[in-house]
């Protein structure tokens, strides 16, 4: 007798890669320091920078609660995984890119087995958003010339 597979289900994740013509090291430390996260991410990132082990206390945005943020692994302009404490978990990973730049991915998962795919589209959205901050923020002096055009703003 036939018996068929159950698949299981498959979890959904928010993922978005985006070039920056900064060194990682750069790019790493917009990542942790709290005044810079600030200007490009969160409304509040508190007071200590990000590292191993570090509980932290984030709000998002002005009119959204503080979460509990604790820093699960971190490797120096490599790696940053986060564990939010609504479940979410939050992996940052930094390349190295050509002419010296890095490509940095976002990967956000922890939705959930039910969750809809509106929830997924907007945290992939909010993503996209952070990092193209993050690039203009970086990239303020780089000039779109015929022989040097802009990076891609998403992948």
């Amino acid at each position: 007798m036939f018996k068929p597979k159950l698949m299981p289900k498959v979890m959904p994740v928010a993922r978005v890669s985006l070039p920056i013509r900064r060194p990682r090291r750069e790019c790493f430390l917009a990542l942790t320091d709290p005044e810079t996260l600030s200007r490009f991410w969160l409304h509040d990132a508190g007071d200590s920078c990000i590292e191993e082990g570090a509980q932290l206390r984030w709000q998002f945005r002005a009119d959204a609660p503080r979460i509990s943020v604790l820093c699960r692994e971190m490797r120096p302009d490599c790696l940053i995984r986060l564990e939010l404490s609504n479940g979410v978990r939050i992996m940052l990973t930094l390349d190295r890119h050509e002419d010296g730049g890095t490509l940095v991915h976002y990967c956000e998962c922890g939705f959930g087995a039910d969750a809809d795919t509106d929830e997924v589209s907007q945290a992939t959205e909010g993503a996209a958003r952070m990092l193209s901050a993050l690039k203009t923020m970086l990239e303020p002096d780089v000039a779109e010339t015929p022989d040097r055009p802009r990076l891609p703003t998403a992948a």
